[in-house]
């Protein structure tokens, strides 16, 4: 799996941080998981085509995790060199469908194109894994954020190294589960621990998670201005072993 942290910042609007997205290549398919604002742009700016897009998955509704799919739609119809004719999917927790319906009461007309678009609602606790191309199985479990919110795990088979990616969440014992053993945990880390606000991890929360669940690497993203004046590397490794990145817009890395 080859993973792009397009946006790796929050709703305070900043130049060098767009808000929550991350594209993963897997199985000959390219995902997309949370649509901030700024995602379309970011995916270009990283040199990814946004028109790729196969399956986009939401892990909760704030605008800074959805809102991009708006201009993404609209330039898949309008904006695309060529007539897409391959099917879109999209996914989110329940009640997604009744969220993507209120997009489309407003925005339909111009986001809604020819091609096939397969809109999905995902029960809150997942009951068996989504089989994807190439092997690969997506599970996903609650977050600790909003009511709908969850986290998603994605692996190649069996055992394939998993990629978990929480969204938005405070400390929950269903993320610790979701990322039992996982290569590479790809987790908010919003503010300082003198900070805490409840719904968001801060650098002990992100140590606590990832060493339970005993993961091998953790890639920090969703940072607000003042934990990015913090070394949140040496921080989290106060009580993580294992290696801690810090994202920035178009980091790359594989898993």
């Amino acid at each position: 799996m080859e993973v792009t942290v397009v946006g790796s910042g929050t709703v305070v609007p900043r130049l060098a941080r767009r808000q929550s997205c991350v594209v993963v290549r897997a199985g000959g398919e390219t995902l997309v998981f949370d649509l901030g604002s700024g995602a379309v742009r970011g995916m270009v700016r990283a040199g990814l085509d946004p028109f790729s897009v196969d399956r986009i998955f939401f892990t909760h509704f704030h605008p800074d995790h959805t809102v991009d799919v708006v201009p993404l739609m609209f330039g898949m119809k309008y904006g695309a060199d060529e007539e897409r004719e391959k099917p879109l999917s999209l996914s989110g927790p329940e009640p997604f469908c009744w969220f993507f319906d209120r997009v489309t009461d407003a925005w339909g007309e111009w986001m809604i194109g020819d091609y096939p678009t397969k809109v999905t609602e995902l029960p809150h606790r997942c009951p068996s894994p989504i089989e994807l191309p190439g092997g690969h199985r997506l599970s996903w479990a609650p977050a600790e954020h909003r009511p709908e919110s969850i986290a998603y795990r994605l692996q190649e088979g069996e055992n394939g190294a998993p990629l978990v990616y929480t969204g938005d969440t405070e400390y929950s014992a269903s993320i610790v589960e979701l990322a039992r053993g996982a290569h590479t945990l790809l987790v908010e880390c919003s503010f300082p621990d003198e900070m805490e606000v409840p719904g968001h991890l801060t650098p002990s929360g992100v140590a606590r998670s990832a060493r339970e669940a005993g993961v091998g690497q953790v890639v920090l993203t969703h940072i607000y201005p003042q934990a990015d004046e913090m070394d949140l590397a040496r921080e989290v490794g106060r009580g993580f072993d294992g290696e801690v990145l810090v994202a920035e817009d178009g980091l790359e890395f594989s898993v």
